[in-house]
């Protein structure tokens, strides 16, 4: 029975298994582009509303926004006599990596009106979605001022440029193109200036008819702008709607004032004043706030091991914004200190300046 049960079994080997059916799943839409703008909420200080002078809203982004989720992002801060935003810091939201990431440095460009001191403030910044094909044209000039994200997409251009027969200098035949004197016109401290300029070019390449379409609002930039434009010249002519965009770098937000080491000296300390490096700190600049020209500090301590590691860093005070005291940390983490007897309770004062203003710039 065994036998010829084993017989009657057909071998594995002879099994035809048809092959798994093919199936070819539709390929996903691509992801329509859109742009991503913050808008700041009220300023609320212990209860009291705080009175702006200034807000600076944050600059747009391009973004590809599929299931990608924008929640409202919290801060919390205090504000000086002066009126200036310190001690920022970010709450707790979860937000897409390299989003958000001009919120804290708008904050600090932003000013109140001077008077008593407060702290304890909050603001909210809401986000919102919008397709490029829905956008303002006067907000895709602005991006495309500032394209910090990334180009925008052609059917942006597409729209900057449809009111004309120009599509951009290269397709014109550009001569010449001139610039302002950027260094004459009037920087704000923390705020980067643009001013898109409109304009057709006539048959002899001169151009004409040249306007202000739109601008973050520098009076001075916007005649310099249309001023040059006026002066560029093209090798030949009969454009319309052509269009250019001219900015200018932000002045220097100067940092608060620094405090002194022996401040923040734990007692035990048994650091020595000078640090003999064997691989020295390397100092990068939070990008975000390099765009802004926003510089801080902080003050952190640490320990060295014999080998000469750094570890337990602490960052003990930071301005204007605790984001200072994060790259701080980063910055200290790269360092290495020659091998030796160990220390610990070191304090080091983390510098965040600018190089000197360089204004004469243009996309």
């Amino acid at each position: 029975m065994i036998r010829l049960f084993a017989l009657a079994l057909p071998l594995p080997s002879a099994v035809a298994v048809p092959p798994p059916p093919i199936v070819i799943a539709p390929s996903p839409a691509p992801a329509a582009a859109s742009l991503l703008s913050w808008t700041p909420g009220d300023v609320n200080c212990g209860g009291t509303a705080a009175s702006v002078v200034r807000i600076e809203r944050p600059w747009l982004q391009r973004v590809y926004p599929n299931s990608a989720k924008y929640a409202p992002v919290s801060f919390t801060f205090d504000i000086d006599a002066n009126g200036r935003p310190l001690a920022i810091r970010k709450g707790d939201a979860a937000i897409p990596f390299g989003i958000a990431d001009d919120l804290g440095p708008a904050l600090a460009a932003t000013r109140f009106r001077p008077g008593q001191a407060k702290t304890g403030c909050t603001i909210v910044y809401s986000p919102q979605l919008t397709a490029i094909d829905d956008a303002p044209l006067s907000a895709l000039m602005a991006y495309a001022a500032n394209p910090v994200s990334g180009p925008l997409p052609p059917e942006a251009w597409k729209r900057i440029y449809e009111t004309g027969t120009c599509k951009g200098d290269s397709m014109a035949g550009l001569r010449n193109r001139a610039f302002p004197n950027f260094r004459a016109i009037p920087a704000e401290p923390g705020v980067r200036d643009w001013s898109m300029v409109g304009y057709d070019v006539g048959q002899d390449g001169g151009s004409i008819n040249v306007e202000t379409l739109a601008s973050s609002g520098n009076a001075a930039l916007d005649e310099a702008s249309r001023a040059a434009t006026t002066e560029t010249r093209y090798w030949s002519g009969a454009f319309t709607g052509c269009r250019f965009a001219y900015w200018r770098s932000a002045g220097t937000l100067s940092a608060p004032a620094l405090p002194e080491e022996d401040e923040f000296r734990p007692a035990n300390s048994t650091c020595p004043e000078r640090r003999d490096w064997a691989t020295p700190p390397v100092l990068r600049f939070p990008e975000p706030y390099r765009r802004r020209a926003i510089e801080g500090w902080a003050v952190v301590t640490y320990d060295v091991a014999p080998w000469g590691e750094i570890n337990n860093v602490q960052v003990k005070a930071s301005q204007p914004s605790a984001d200072f005291g994060t790259q701080a940390t980063v910055v200290l983490r790269s360092a290495r200190v020659k091998a030796g007897t160990g220390a610990v309770g070191c304090v080091e004062r983390v510098r965040f300046a600018m190089e000197p203003d360089k204004a004469e710039t243009a996309p």
